[in-house]
């Protein structure tokens, strides 16, 4: 964005597969908005998956501001919202009137209406944004170890990345804590331990630590985990994806597509580097030993109904989950 506000364009589609960086933007857009205090703006958040958030927005942007020069509304992850209402908000952007009104959205990729892409690249900017790669967060890990005096080893660098999952800010908060409890100490070298005891693993590494349980058929293991991600509040529709991945890995090295083929289908479909890809590969393969190859055929075909079901939200979603790790883990289909 600009660093004048009265230089903002009509519309901002920011685009990222990393959740974390779609969070920052925008942060470091309502904190750049709120601090400039002179601009007469009213900025307003929209929950694109609930219906009344996106009766509220057709109301904030239709109706005068007798407070604001100009208003401001911001849609995150809207690809959740209607087609109905992405078109509508396609038609809003385009309208006269300037930059009385500016539209914010985010999404993890190009796929919502193309109508509502096309209406933001005419009259704004389209951005999609790259996630830091794990080389660049070793770099600055290396970089400020050093500058502080103390060391890492190498499994406690990649530990603190992988725990971290590519957020640079997340990585500079538990480097804090790190060094904190490194500078007290007659030794300055931060070891695998030292990360696992202090460093929490954020909510998108506990799905993983979910899903890996799952792998290792460990039932009582799994639902333990599901009670610490529902503890916070979060959407479980990404465990299904990940959980579908990780099953479509281990056919293949069920297969005689073998080892070469997995790699090829992980690197095709994560953004990590090719030393997390290999620790991915050897991971699911060990796993593969737990499942014959007809279970975990019928795994695959059950997860695409738990998909259909999470997304219609008839039950409770922590049920339905619990429901699927019982027939997961208990699933006995010999080949």
């Amino acid at each position: 964005m600009k660093d004048n506000q009265s230089k903002l364009k009509k519309a901002y589609l920011y685009i990222s597969r990393n959740e974390h960086v779609l969070t920052e933007k925008m942060r470091e857009i309502k904190k750049y908005i709120e601090s400039d205090a002179g601009t007469g703006s009213d900025l307003k958040a929209f929950d694109t998956s609930d219906r009344q958030s996106l009766e509220d927005f057709e109301g904030f942007v239709s109706s005068p501001s007798l407070f604001s020069e100009q208003k401001i509304a911001l849609l995150e992850h809207i690809e959740k919202a209607p087609a109905a209402f992405q078109k509508m908000a396609a038609a809003r952007v385009l309208e006269d009137g300037g930059a009385d009104s500016i539209f914010i959205f985010t999404a993890p990729s190009e796929k919502i209406n193309k109508a509502l892409i096309d209406a933001v690249r005419g009259a704004g900017v389209v951005r999609v944004i790259k996630p830091p790669a794990a080389a660049d967060l070793l770099k600055w890990l290396e970089g400020k170890a050093k500058e502080d005096g103390i060391e890492f080893t190498d499994d406690a660098k990649h530990l603190l990345v992988e725990n971290v999952n590519l957020d640079i800010n997340l990585l500079k908060n538990e480097y804090r804590k790190l060094y904190d409890y490194i500078s007290s100490e007659d030794k300055k070298t931060i070891d695998a331990k030292a990360v696992r005891s202090l460093v929490k693993r954020v909510y998108s590494m506990k799905i993983f630590d979910l899903v890996d349980f799952l792998g290792e058929r460990d039932k009582n293991k799994s639902l333990k985990a599901l009670d610490d991600i529902l503890i916070e509040d979060k959407n479980l529709l990404g465990l299904i994806t990940l959980a579908h991945r990780m099953f479509k890995s281990m056919l293949y090295i069920k297969t005689d597509q073998g080892k070469g083929s997995v790699t090829d289908y992980l690197a095709a479909n994560i953004n990590m580097p090719p030393y997390f890809i290999g620790k991915t590969v050897n991971k699911y393969i060990k796993f593969s030993r737990n499942y014959s190859q007809q279970e975990i055929i019928s795994i695959i075909w059950m997860l695409n109904d738990y998909d259909i079901e999470l997304k219609k939200s008839i039950i409770d979603n922590s049920k339905l989950v619990k429901t699927m790790i019982a027939r997961i883990t208990g699933m006995n289909i010999q080949d």
